[in-house]
């Protein structure tokens, strides 16, 4: 079965780390059984690029072979240098032929460059927002946001958040199970929502993750209840108002709009590794109704549980690999 393709362009100054995300979380071979995810191609001058730290790259293709890819996942740079034209002129052929356009922290200023994002709301590294707002006022700059896709652009927050990008891409091209599995071998939350905040002034990484995992293991355990945040504090051992400013600042969302997205991640799990009906998941994971599962599944996810399912459940997996 084929991989979709992605292509990386490659110009003077970019950064290692986002050169080498797309690199790892798209096109590592992390599963033995699948195999990578995307084929992944570097593009620009064959002579060698060199990078921000001095490292040079010799990219596989020209830079001409950009627009040759299913999608273009575009890494930072450093802001307010000149942006290559010839960059440029091939984002815009890519998005012309409606190629899936992706950028990672700064390289937001260079999709900038190139108009694809006039009119859009984008988002990058919350230090250069001001910036990017003041150099293109056309756009609709979210400093808060990890993670923004309008209109099948998407642009990414600064460093790590473009692994969450990744993982985002890839919940949508492969379903959960892919997504989580290359979360596990990052070793890196499975699941950041992009609308969760860029920066959060909270205690260190273990505590946060301790309370929000013990939490978590809760939640799963008592799914199929109706929980209120009065219930979600007592699991935590917190008042619901202490919860409730504990998630704002480690997580960046409410509590419960958390475990929404946790009930629909779980529905994800089993619609893609079991046989149980649409109505039965609905009320495993919490839902009273089928229908008000249907709507909040549709919502969060863009399509419908049973389309999910035949996209991404482990026989549909199996039949494509025997047919492709």
């Amino acid at each position: 079965m084929s991989r979709p393709s992605v292509t990386v362009p490659l110009t003077e100054g970019l950064t290692l780390f986002e050169i080498g995300m797309p690199l790892e979380a798209l096109g590592y071979d992390w599963d033995p059984e699948r195999g990578p995810l995307y084929d992944v191609t570097l593009c620009g001058d064959p002579e060698g690029v060199p990078t921000h730290t001095g490292a040079l790259l010799s990219p596989a293709r020209p830079l001409s072979a950009l627009s040759d890819g299913d999608m273009v996942v575009v890494p930072g740079g450093r802001p307010g240098r000149p942006i290559d034209q010839q960059l440029v002129h091939e984002l815009r052929r890519a998005a012309d032929r409606g190629t899936r356009i992706v950028a990672l922290c700064t390289g937001t200023f260079t999709l900038a460059a190139a108009g694809l994002l006039d009119g859009r709301r984008a988002t990058t590294h919350w230090r250069h927002a001001p910036l990017l707002q003041r150099m293109y006022p056309q756009i609709e700059v979210d400093a808060r946001a990890l993670y923004v896709e309008d209109g099948g652009i998407f642009t990414s927050a600064g460093s790590a958040a473009g692994l969450d990008m990744c993982l985002h891409l890839i919940r949508r091209d492969h379903g959960e199970r892919a997504a989580n599995t290359i979360a596990r071998n990052l070793v890196i939350a499975s699941h950041r929502d992009g609308d969760q905040a860029q920066y959060v002034t909270a205690e260190p990484l273990e505590d946060r993750a301790a309370w929000l995992d013990h939490l978590r293991d809760w939640l799963r355990t008592n799914l199929v209840h109706p929980v209120t945040l009065t219930e979600l504090g007592q699991a935590a051992n917190l008042s619901a108002r202490t919860l409730a400013r504990r998630f704002q600042r480690d997580v960046g969302t409410t509590p419960m709009r958390w475990v929404a997205a946790e009930r629909i991640a779980v529905a994800k799990e089993l619609l893609e590794a079991t046989d149980l009906t649409v109505d039965h998941i609905s009320y495993d994971v919490g839902f009273g109704s089928p229908v008000t599962f249907r709507a909040a599944f549709t919502r969060e996810v863009g399509i419908s549980p049973g389309l999910y399912r035949s996209r991404f459940s482990a026989r549909a997996a199996s039949a494509a690999t025997l047919t492709g």
